[in-house]
């Protein structure tokens, strides 16, 4: 004889997430202004070399968009970012297509890969996500402060053989 018992107690809990824990996990514009790091601005020389770079300016204003809080570029589908950097680099005026430059590419390219991976979790806490966005910006900033370089470079370089 077998005897079956079963619980009718269905568990039909209904998780209400308060307007505190919605912001707990939301990264907003204050939060990205609160990030310190050095930001490296384009020399004039080195933005008329990026004038013409499409990509270039394109990842400037994802940029702007992403210390907004807007997330959606770096934090959708991956195979999009990837594209993106690929012709970024491809695209690359000549001129700058130095080893010191490109190095900061594949460090600013692997940044973004990060932030994408982190943005794209639910379960990654706040801070580790904040991170990753200071470490963008952080990696961005370094490549334009290489390419300023690369034009001080050539500049005193033309200035040393003028002597």
């Amino acid at each position: 004889m077998f005897v079956f018992s079963c619980d009718d107690k269905s568990s039909t809990e209904t998780v209400v997430e308060t307007q505190e824990e919605i912001a707990s996990r939301t990264i907003s514009q204050n939060d990205i202004e609160s990030l310190r790091y050095t930001e490296f601005e384009l020399s004039s020389d080195s933005e008329k070399a990026v004038t013409d770079w499409q990509k270039f300016q394109e990842l400037l204003k994802q940029t702007d968009f992403l210390k907004k809080a807007d997330l959606s570029f770096f934090g959708g589908d991956r195979l999009l970012l990837t594209t993106f950097f690929q012709e970024l680099t491809v695209e690359m005026p000549q001129k700058l297509k130095t080893n010191e430059i490109m190095a900061r590419m594949v460090v600013l390219e692997t940044k973004a890969q990060k932030l994408n991976s982190l943005l794209r979790l639910d379960n990654i806490p706040k801070a580790d996500r904040l991170l990753a966005v200071k470490e963008y910006l952080v990696a961005l900033s370094n490549l334009k402060l290489q390419i300023n370089k690369k034009f001080e470079y050539d500049k005193n370089k033309a200035l040393m053989t003028d002597f």
